[in-house]
């Protein structure tokens, strides 16, 4: 049987409406939503598990109604909601906010409030070159968007007295590894401390990124970072592409972009 040309259009429209349709329903929570606010430490593990705001994923409003992601990340940086996830399929990740009641455990609020800050600002961050970039290495290499133009830069800002960023170390230099062949991804990471003490504290620790000293104003006031370690990466036009806090995260925004991990 032969379908006119009206008749095939009509039908084509109403299959394109029935799966954006299904795109706008809300999926199945993931596993842990039902106490996702039972306590702190409920809350904490669910949203470090879950919630990765450099994935791509579908943003719903309270009433599980699709939003425009600026509306959904500005509501969810006045700390006044928490952030569910839900999934459709095998691969689509919605995320659902949650208004927090006021009688919330005031621990989940308050670090609610620290979390969806500091999620916020790096939200804004990517696709926007990074404030301040321009570095210069211990060992004297110069970084800035003239030396890194047309690559890839994968940054690390960290101090020493961070235990977290000292154990993820050796993941990273397997990083650096896996790359060491690619003219077109370099590693850069921005300390805290004077140079005086990185170079005694490279001397007992392999850290194969290049490593820029005594950054703790541009830190703290330039970039406004509260969370370490912090990992970016900057993409070959300068702007940042994904931000994390976490190795495991950032194998993932690096695979993205095809880079080893």
């Amino acid at each position: 049987m032969i379908l006119s040309k009206n008749l095939t259009l009509f039908l084509l429209s109403i299959l394109a409406l029935a799966c954006s349709a299904d795109r706008d329903k809300l999926g199945r929570p993931v596993e842990g939503t039902g106490n996702a606010l039972a306590d702190f430490p409920h809350w904490w593990n669910y949203h470090s598990k879950n919630i990765k705001f450099y994935k791509h994923f579908t943003p719903f409003d309270t009433d599980a109604r699709v939003i425009p992601l600026d509306s959904f990340m500005q509501k969810y940086s006045t700390g006044e909601y928490a952030v569910l996830k839900y999934t459709l399929g095998d691969t689509a990740i919605q995320y659902k906010l949650k208004k927090i009641d006021s009688n919330m455990n005031e621990t989940i609020r308050n670090q609610l409030r620290a979390t969806a800050y500091s999620d916020y600002r790096d939200f804004l961050r990517v696709g926007k070159p990074l404030s301040g970039f321009g570095y210069k290495s211990i060992d004297g290499r110069v970084f800035d968007t003239a030396t890194t133009k047309g690559k890839f830069v994968v940054m690390k800002f960290w101090f020493i007295g961070c235990l977290p960023c000292i154990a993820e170390m050796p993941g990273l230099n397997a990083i650096v590894a896996s790359n060491r062949a690619r003219k077109d991804v370099l590693f850069v990471s921005v300390a805290m401390d004077p140079q005086g003490a990185l170079e005694k504290f490279l001397q007992k620790r392999k850290f194969d990124y290049a490593v820029v000293a005594d950054k703790k104003s541009y830190l703290n006031d330039t970039l406004n970072i509260n969370s370490y370690p912090t990992h970016m990466l900057i993409d070959k036009s300068g702007r940042v592409a994904g931000v994390c806090n976490h190795v495991d995260d950032l194998k993932e925004i690096l695979a993205a972009h095809s880079i080893a991990n």
